[in-house]
């Protein structure tokens, strides 16, 4: 009997034993789990980190010396269509984004009007490329890219910056995204008339500082957002209604009178797209 026992209560302490060895391989290994864990965790935090770190970085480096559009007057922080400035014309200034969709839907609703506006020499139209929602693109980058193709399309010939401006909003990317590439903006720019020198300054992105600098700097002094509308000095905020905004610009010119002013989407900054800058 007693040999009986002691052969039990060694099977008992070997078993014991067994469950033990387990249990410290099991926690050993669940260390092991949480190390990588831990590990990847860390190494990808600290990729984004560097990512972000990057793209502030690029940002706040100097951009050198600022090329200025042919036929834009050095520090002048817009372009000019329509009514030559000396005409005692009024003067229409509009500033976009696009990346921004509340400036996608100005266009829907006045781009054709503006188009009239232009060809008609109704007023002086001064149109500001904004890059306020560089952020709000995945490549960080798209408002100012495509920005800087307005102006490379608007030095070409400036009769082809309003049909590249209406390719570019019918063809808007969603914010997030990574914007449209080059070669896109460069077939729309085609389609709107552009000579070969543009596909040029659209890779090389000659106009970025200017886009940057002298159209942000401009226009930072008005607006911390878009779309921003203003008739001789004045915030319009009715361009929302369709035909609200011709009719306000014949009516600054001597034509019928302007229609109510208010409730238009913009919010008194322009910023109604979330776009502050």
């Amino acid at each position: 009997m007693a040999s009986s026992s002691k052969s039990a209560q060694s099977r008992r302490e070997a078993q014991r034993e067994a469950i033990r060895k387990q249990r410290q391989a099991e926690l050993r290994r669940q260390r092991t789990v949480r190390t990588v864990v831990i590990a990847v965790i860390t190494i990808a935090a600290l990729v984004l980190l560097a990512g972000a770190g990057y793209l502030i970085y690029r940002s706040l480096q100097p951009e050198g010396p600022v090329a200025t559009p042919q036929g834009i007057p050095e520090g002048q922080g817009y372009l000019t269509l329509g009514a030559p400035s000396d005409s005692g014309k009024p003067v229409l200034e509009v500033h976009l984004d696009f990346m921004c969709p509340h400036c996608g839907t100005f266009e829907e609703v006045n781009g054709a009007d503006v188009q009239t506006i232009v060809e008609k020499e109704e007023a002086t139209v001064h149109l500001v490329p904004r890059r306020i929602l560089d952020r709000s693109s995945s490549s960080g980058d798209f408002s100012t890219r495509s920005a800087n193709a307005l102006v490379c399309v608007y030095e070409d010939d400036p009769d082809n910056a309003l049909a590249f401006q209406q390719a570019m909003f019918d063809n808007q990317p969603t914010q997030g995204t990574a914007g449209l590439s080059n070669e896109e903006m460069w077939e729309f720019a085609q389609q709107a008339g552009a000579s070969d020198s543009v596909q040029s300054c659209i890779d090389g992105r000659t106009y970025q500082g200017w886009v940057r600098q002298t159209a942000n700097g401009y226009a930072q002094e008005k607006t911390s957002g878009t779309p921003y509308v203003e008739i001789d000095g004045t915030e319009f905020q009715d361009w929302s209604t369709p035909g609200a905004l011709l009719e306000a610009v014949r009516a600054a010119g001597g034509g019928a009178p302007a229609p109510s002013d208010g409730g238009g989407a913009s919010d008194g900054g322009g910023a109604s797209d979330g776009g502050q800058g």
